[in-house]
């Protein structure tokens, strides 16, 4: 199923305070998430054991879903994050982090750790 995604910030969900202030755990507890319209929640079938696997253009993420009353439907929005980082595009110079297309899935794969994206993305270079 399609969505947009936005990327946003939320004071709960601020990767410069994990940073400053958390450690691993809760750079993922934080940041590894993304929020949904509780209908949608229910259309894609999701319960809170789940992840949902969240994919544009050969790259995705899997991430922690929550549901968000302020979520407008067919829209999922994720904390600016190195997770989130892995679906923004840059396009004729400009980076795009609003209104990505992206498809989605509940998936029981786990969520990729912090060091291991920075290592993924480092065997990129």
């Amino acid at each position: 199923m399609d969505f947009l995604l936005n990327t946003i910030r939320k004071i709960d969900n601020d990767q410069v305070k994990e940073h400053s202030f958390g450690n691993e755990q809760s750079l993922e507890e934080n940041l590894a998430i993304s929020f949904i319209n509780p209908k949608d929640f229910d259309k894609l079938n999701l319960v809170s054991s789940l992840h949902l696997k969240i994919s544009n253009n050969q790259r995705n993420v899997v991430v922690k879903i929550e549901k968000d009353d302020n979520v407008p439907e067919g829209t999922i929005t994720m904390p600016v994050s190195i997770w989130s980082n892995q679906l923004t595009e840059i396009l004729n110079d400009n980076l795009v982090y609003k209104n990505i297309v992206v498809s989605v899935e509940a998936t029981r794969e786990p969520i990729l750790k912090f060091k291991e994206i920075i290592q993924k993305i480092r065997g990129s270079e």
